[in-house]
């Protein structure tokens, strides 16, 4: 049953239950590099995979541990009329073959499970992927002005009100997160306005390549 999964990822389940689609819209994101099979670990109610849905040289399979994200997310790319594999399985533990996949995409999935599990995630996400394949990360950064709310529950990592847990990453321990080749790391940075105060947002955005 959903409700005995571990408690971190029923809360992201209750939230999709509660709120329907949490991540508004669609992104841009489809580098021109980008074909044959991609993998999008995390995919949420299809805020990315609704854009990479829509290209004609991608075979995009989207998964997720919420069932009902994972509904969220094929309703999304139909209505976009994209094309994708989307189903409900856990990261920990894919049943894909071993270099299955040309590219993976992990956007703000590892940094929301505990650092046992991040290790676990990589691995399989590294297994999946094929020689030369690529690996794009994206997750909130250390210079984020949310870090320090909630409970602190790991270093960096913290608990707020609905359960889910969201880890901020230093470029240095992105660097040291993948056994695979550093093609890009950078910071993004922005702020945004709260009541008449600005608060600094900060993304760590990688590529890496499996040798």
């Amino acid at each position: 049953m959903t409700e005995r999964r571990a408690p971190h990822l029923f809360a992201w389940e209750k939230d999709y239950r509660r709120r329907g689609a949490v991540w508004r819209g669609t992104t841009n994101f489809a580098p021109p590099s980008l074909k044959g099979r991609v993998l999008e670990l995390g995919c949420g109610n299809g805020k990315t995979a609704s854009a990479l849905s829509l290209q004609k040289q991608v075979e995009l399979h989207a998964v997720d541990s919420s069932p009902t994200a994972v509904g969220l997310c094929k309703q999304l790319v139909e209505r976009v009329g994209g094309k994708a594999v989307v189903r409900e399985a856990n990261g920990l533990q894919l049943d894909y073959a071993t270099g299955f996949f040309d590219a993976v995409v992990c956007f703000h999935y590892l940094g929301h499970m505990p650092s046992n599990e991040r290790n676990k995630a990589v691995a399989e996400a590294t297994r999946v992927l094929k020689k030369n394949g690529k690996l794009f990360f994206r997750e909130f950064g250390t210079k984020d002005f949310r870090l320090g709310k909630g409970k602190e529950v790991e270093p960096d990592t913290f608990v707020r009100g609905n359960g889910i847990w969201t880890h901020y990453f230093s470029q240095e321990e992105v660097r040291g997160l993948f056994p695979l080749l550093e093609e890009s790391i950078e910071p993004e940075q922005w702020s945004i306005l709260l009541r008449g105060k600005r608060y600094p947002r900060e993304e760590i955005n990688a590529v890496f390549r499996k040798p």
